[in-house]
């Protein structure tokens, strides 16, 4: 009687601690396998707590065939057997294996000699039931001996149900025995119970297998009170029902004679395993209503996010089309002074040297707002690419070796340049000893400083703006060892309301607009430098008072590459800056050969026009075919490729070239022009066999000094710039082959002609920088090419060739 109670009450404890885990777990998740887990727990508790009890209370077993004594059960083999066949795929119940069947005559013998304790339709339901779980869950272990090789997840669950379905056919199949063979009743009991809290673990490492999302997740806190109020319900129901039939017993006992009382004891049993099953039910329906909640809840916040998003982005587009417009009406005018003042000096130049000087002084001056408009605009262009990479994952860290030095000497000269413009004092402060030579992304550092220190000469009417650097002298500076940059930047500019504060770093965001609303600005450049930072794991912190200024402090761990200080940057800065205004040094190169190649003719003009004071002989291709022609017949010192043409791109022109058997250009230089800036380009094409990298719009001063770094010394005159160089008359042979030679001059009635065919000439001049012989000769280039590209982006779009056909229509 002994291992009957303790028999039972083990197989109890098992159940209540496996159904509080599924419980529990399914109101964490909301996984469909722990809702099965709970019902087939829940009906196992309704018979196991129903017998125990009785067996606690009577001091005997309850009827066998009594319908409260086995309806738990029923329920919980049913949902166990729905569990096992809910995880196959459609392929694995198919799949038909002769040992599946194996249980089938060995669980109908079991069924014919249980049934004279069971019953004959409750034997009938059980054994047809727990045979079929077992028939699905060996077909789940066979099909993974079969499929494994090929990823198949381990059947978890499928071994657990084989398991308890083994032990509980044991343990009927003993008890209708005697002797030694009854006595295999307890051990399989007992290994029941070790199975129910097994395929526990089973489901918890098949769900850790499982990828796939949850959805949306209560409040925690309300988790909590479901799990602690359940809790207490078992506890209370399993504990007070014990109690409860006691005493009812005692009652009875001494009240009345008859056995039939008792009866009223199944009852109250059954009630009270109910309650426990109708508290986990209600937690279950708690928990879908409270996940609902939660979903529209979230759902109504995305929503308000989406729209929040979409007006930034819509008052971030109609700022970005006045950001945008603004430095292109400034080249455009700018452009068109310089035009008028060229063609008017060209047509009546000025007697006398001051006069002279005067119009290109004017001219020099245009140019300039030319070039700080046009950086203005390409800097708006990388805010916004380097904003898309990092909202779509794509922009990287890249760290390599790199002097602070001369990161800090290139941003500083920049930024002095801006803040003399405006009139405003600009100081640098390095510690000197701090480390020159570092590890970490110099582009990204340089790009974050440059963003800082740019907001505070924009936001600054007067006054100064103050850069210092620093490192963390407490852990020392050694070679090897990390230390943290410490960058601020302070300005006495207008300051930040405190309100505003917390939207600084956010995107699409400008501060007091009221103020600000001639500033020009994206919007991006603090949210993009903080990603930035966080990125290299450092911080950015601002303290501001507004209408006094603010600080920002930037926090970057570096390595340190060298514990060589940086010395007295001051010194160093300012003797650089006295240098940046020296006279620039220049040079010719009449006997060079250079070949451009490019499949846009204005590029090629460009190219040209900007190494024409060099003098070089200019050959030029508008294809890599024609490159190719030309490389196997002139060996040229230097050749300038674009990358993308049509047919053959840059790439695989420089490969045929490099592999031209009697070719004269295996070892020549060659520069790839791109307009691919991101990233990690430049290691991309030189991983390709270029030379060196140049990224349009071509800067003329990077293109000189790439051409003067690549020729052979031999060819190179260095002259100064004041040095007096005579004004060429004509251009050279190839140079005017580039611009067209001998430009087409206008008849008197050129303008009614142009005009009688529907082209209006005073647009088009201004599209051709108001030059008459550029314009006429891009009339009768477009009349001469336009039937043959036609044709080109005809043949490619009816062949659904689109990297030839957007190639052509980009060119």
């Amino acid at each position: 009687m002994v291992m009957d109670y303790l028999e039972n009450i083990g197989q109890l404890l098992a159940i209540m601690v496996a159904l509080l885990i599924s419980l529990f777990r399914y109101i964490g998740s909301r996984r469909r396998r722990w809702l099965y887990a709970v019902v087939f727990y829940l009906g196992s508790l309704l018979s196991t707590y129903f017998w125990t009890a009785y067996l606690i209370i009577m001091g005997d077993t309850p009827n066998v065939s009594d319908f409260l004594a086995y309806f738990g059960w029923n329920v919980a083999f049913l949902s166990m057997m729905v569990l096992t066949i809910h995880l196959k795929t459609e392929e694995e119940r198919r799949y038909i294996h002769p040992l599946m069947f194996l249980p089938i005559p060995i669980n109908v013998c079991q069924f014919f000699l249980y049934i004279q304790f069971g019953g004959v339709l409750n034997s009938l339901y059980q054994v047809t039931v727990l045979t079929v779980t077992i028939c699905f869950a060996l077909q789940g272990l066979l099909w993974y001996l079969k499929k494994k090789d090929e990823g198949a997840e381990v059947p978890h669950i499928a071994g657990a149900v084989l398991l308890y379905s083994i032990f509980e056919f044991g343990m009927w199949t003993s008890s209708c025995f005697g002797g030694w063979q009854g006595l295999l009743y307890f051990p399989c009991s007992f290994l029941a119970s070790a199975a129910l809290l097994l395929l526990v673990w089973a489901i918890e490492r098949s769900l850790a297998e499982d990828s796939r999302e949850t959805g949306v997740i209560i409040d925690h806190r309300i988790q909590n009170i479901l799990k602690t109020a359940y809790f207490v319900i078992v506890v209370i129901c399993s504990v007070g029902g014990i109690l409860l039939g006691i005493w009812i017993k005692n009652i009875l006992r001494n009240g009345m004679d008859s056995g039939s009382a008792y009866d009223i004891i199944p009852i109250i049993l059954f009630l009270v395993s109910t309650i426990i099953a109708a508290a986990a039910t209600a937690v279950i329906f708690i928990v879908y209503f409270e996940q609902k909640v939660a979903e529209n809840q979230k759902l109504r916040e995305d929503r308000t996010v989406a729209e929040q998003s979409n007006a930034a982005k819509s008052e971030f587009l109609a700022q970005m089309s006045h950001e945008i417009r603004t430095p292109i009406n400034a080249v455009l005018g700018m452009n068109e002074m310089v035009l008028h003042e060229s063609m008017r000096a060209k047509n009546n130049l000025p007697e006398g040297e001051d006069k002279i000087k005067e119009v290109f002084a004017d001219i020099v001056s245009y140019s300039g707002n030319i070039d700080s408009a046009g950086n203005n605009l390409l800097s708006i262009i990388n805010d916004i690419l380097d904003f898309s990479k990092i909202e779509a994952g794509k922009l990287e860290i890249r760290e390599s070796r790199y002097e602070l030095s001369s990161v800090l000497n290139d941003v500083s000269n920049m930024i002095a340049i801006r803040a003399q413009a405006k009139g405003l004092e600009y100081t640098v402060d390095v510690e000197d000893d701090l480390p020159d030579v570092m590890y970490g992304d110099e582009v990204r550092i340089r790009q974050v400083i440059t963003n800082v220190l740019n907001n505070a000469v924009k936001y600054t009417k007067r006054g100064s703006v103050t850069m210092s650097v620093k490192g963390d002298r407490e852990r020392g500076y050694e070679a090897g060892k990390g230390t943290e940059l410490i960058i601020t930047v302070t300005d006495t500019g207008i300051g930040i309301k405190e309100e505003d504060l917390d939207k600084l770093f956010d995107k699409f965001e400008r501060m007091d607009m009221m103020q600000n609303s001639t500033v020009e600005g994206t919007g991006l450049g603090l949210a993009i430098s903080r990603q930035l930072i966080e990125m290299m794991n450092g911080s950015i912190e601002v303290k501001s008072y507004y209408g006094k200024g603010s600080e920002f402090i930037i926090r970057l761990p570096q390595r340190i590459e060298s514990a060589e200080p940086i010395g007295n940057f001051h010194e160093k800065f300012e003797k650089s800056m006295q240098e940046k205004w020296a006279v620039e040094e220049v040079f010719t190169a009449p006997d060079a050969k250079i070949l451009i190649v490019d499949d846009t003719r204005m590029n090629l003009i460009v190219a040209a026009g900007l190494l024409k004071d060099t003098k070089c002989i200019m050959d030029t291709a508008d294809s890599g075919i024609e490159a190719l022609r030309m490389t196997s017949l002139i060996k040229y010192d230097v050749i300038l490729l674009d990358q993308r043409m049509p047919k053959m791109d840059g790439i695989e022109t420089l490969h045929r070239m490099r592999e031209q058997e009697d070719g004269h250009n295996q070892e020549t230089p060659v520069i790839c022009l791109t307009a691919d800036a991101i990233a990690g380009a430049k290691a991309r094409y030189i991983s390709e066999g270029f030379t060196d990298y140049l990224t349009k719009p071509i800067d003329s001063r990077a293109l000189k000094k790439m051409i003067m770094r690549y020729l052979p010394d031999e060819k190179i005159r260095k002259v100064s710039d004041e040095a007096e160089k005579p004004i060429p008359e004509s251009t050279s042979e190839n140079t005017a082959a580039v611009e067209g030679g001998d430009k087409p001059m206008p008849t008197g009635n050129f303008e009614d002609v142009l005009t009688q065919g529907g082209i209006d000439p005073e647009k088009g001049m201004k599209f051709a920088q108001n030059d008459i012989g550029l314009y006429t000769m891009l009339l009768g280039e477009y009349l001469n090419s336009s039937a043959e590209k036609k044709k080109k982006l005809k043949d490619c779009y009816d062949s659904r060739n689109m990297k030839d056909y957007s190639t052509f229509a980009h060119s």
